[in-house]
């Protein structure tokens, strides 16, 4: 095998590797077009936001829906610690 040779076969290699990872990106870039559908939703988020319609308008108008749990939910006092380094507990109300 020349010199020659060798070098066709890396050069060949190199564009064998292009080609497959143009194949790769373009897949990927497909997968960007691609339409999306949702095609069904179920809420249960604070600031009364109990359908997909109240949880777009939440987020619209950017308010602050946190609050506590309700006490009707679970026991907070239960899994709640102020220490947030308090293993199986939660820092949070």
């Amino acid at each position: 095998m020349t010199k020659d040779d060798k070098q066709l076969s890396a050069l060949k290699k190199a564009y064998l590797k292009l080609e497959e990872l143009q194949h790769r990106l373009d897949l990927l870039e497909q997968g960007k077009r691609e339409p999306l559908a949702i095609i069904g939703m179920a809420c249960r988020f604070p600031g009364d936001a109990n359908d997909s319609e109240a949880f777009w308008q939440l987020l619209r108008e950017g308010r602050d829906a946190v609050t506590e749990i309700p006490p009707d939910r679970w026991t907070v006092g239960a899994y709640f610690d102020p220490d947030r380094n308090k293993a199986g507990k939660m820092y949070t109300r």
